[in-house]
């Protein structure tokens, strides 16, 4: 079992503003929507590699509306902040390691399924993330999946 704890919202404001005050020996990650205050989540820590990956386990601006602030305050005092924007061409829901997995699982049913049925699923998954993200490369896709279809731009 971790050592890190959850902190109600109700005692958030008190405690983070004693523990910039006063920083001791454990670490606190904060995390707000929106430049919401006080902050949304308050989590301790009470070792460094604990506080670190959980710092590390914010990778996007997940349910704001337009960022999220992840930081990080040592107890020597330091403090490290991440803004994590929403794209300005809207929201993807796909990041890339899901297209990957989404190759991999398409590959390993390549040959358990009827060709046209396979090539049909390798489609309507490009088309998928290629509408979610305009950045998405079909043909790439259809490659990797070992698709015979033909990518319609």
């Amino acid at each position: 079992m971790s050592d890190n704890y959850v902190i109600e919202h109700s005692k958030q404001e008190n405690i983070i503003n004693q523990y910039k005050e006063n920083p001791n020996k454990e670490y606190m990650l904060t995390v707000s929507r929106d430049g919401e205050y006080p902050e949304r989540s308050v989590y301790k820590y009470s070792n460094a590699l604990d506080a670190v990956n959980g710092y590390n386990r914010y990778t996007d601006w997940g349910f704001a509306r337009q960022y999220l602030t992840v930081s990080l305050y040592e107890p020597n005092g330091k403090i490290h902040t991440k803004i994590l924007k929403r794209p300005p061409a809207g929201e993807n829901i796909f990041i890339r390691e899901q297209y990957y997995e989404a190759e991999k699982i398409l590959l390993k049913l390549k040959d358990k399924i009827e060709k046209e049925c396979y090539n049909q699923l390798v489609k309507d998954f490009a088309k998928l993330f290629s509408i979610d993200n305009w950045r998405f490369d079909p043909k790439r896709f259809f490659s990797a999946t070992q698709c015979d279809g033909e990518v319609i731009e």
